[in-house]
């Protein structure tokens, strides 16, 4: 029987209880109907899992005892961060949930020239909190105790300073001669850049050239962008990483 995991951002110690807030216990009750004395699992990013048992059904704030902890080691051996150009609401979503299923450390949102959509600075705050939930339910899902970071939206030209000097950096390009195999690499941390749905022009291809991105082409094929990011990553971890 599969066990429910939930994200819990406070300090887990086995011996202590701790309460659920009031839509963790909501879900555990009445969505998943889960009983008083059922084990479940919660983590708070710090790499561990901790079976707990509930105490009573309140739907409100119910209450756990923390049993056990165990060190979870499914991260990947490379620091993968996905520079995404902004898409679609659903499109981004599903960009963000896939690679962190993938195994991705950080994603940095960017607005490119041909972004089809574009936020106002007092939507932000609230679309970030949504892309941080998609995460956590992402890592709830794929067993992941540790949660991927996420910045703030940004302009392609505010992305320099974000960027690891030491990192291996492509660029998801489809009139590319390079392919993904064709790369020689010795480097644990990597940064891949995906455009958005319009793709990005010449100004910045030559601008992601000028900071060091190496454009790749993946297949003969042109792929949606919420497609390509995930696709990639897949293949970046069976060639260095943990597939």
């Amino acid at each position: 029987m599969r066990i429910t995991r939930l994200y819990h951002p406070e300090e887990l110690r086995c011996g202590d209880t701790t309460f659920l807030d009031v839509n963790a216990s909501n879900h555990l009750i009445r969505v998943l109907r889960t009983k008083a004395g059922a084990t479940v699992t919660l983590f708070n990013g710090d790499g561990s899992d901790y079976l707990c048992r509930m105490l009573d059904a309140n739907t409100k704030k119910t209450q756990l005892i923390i049993e056990s902890k165990i060190l979870v080691e499914n991260e990947s051996n490379l620091s993968i961060t996905l520079i995404q150009g902004l898409s679609r609401q659903d499109r981004m979503d599903a960009t963000i949930q896939k690679s962190v299923e993938l195994g991705v450390d950080k994603i940095i949102p960017v607005i490119c020239q041909r972004s089809n959509i574009k936020f106002p600075k007092e939507k932000q705050v609230k679309k970030l909190q949504h892309w941080r939930n998609v995460i956590i339910s992402a890592c709830e899902q794929s067993g992941r105790c540790v949660i991927p970071e996420i910045t703030e939206i940004i302009l392609l030209p505010e992305l320099p300073p974000l960027l690891n000097s030491q990192a291996l950096k492509l660029n998801l390009n489809p009139a590319a001669d390079n392919r993904l195999r064709d790369i020689e690499n010795e480097k644990q941390a990597i940064e891949l850049f995906i455009g958005p749905e319009g793709g990005v022009n010449m100004d910045e291809t030559e601008f992601l050239g000028k900071n060091n991105f190496e454009d790749i082409r993946f297949g003969p094929r042109i792929l949606r962008t919420e497609t390509a990011g995930p696709a990639v990553i897949s293949a970046l971890q069976i060639l260095w990483g943990d597939l």
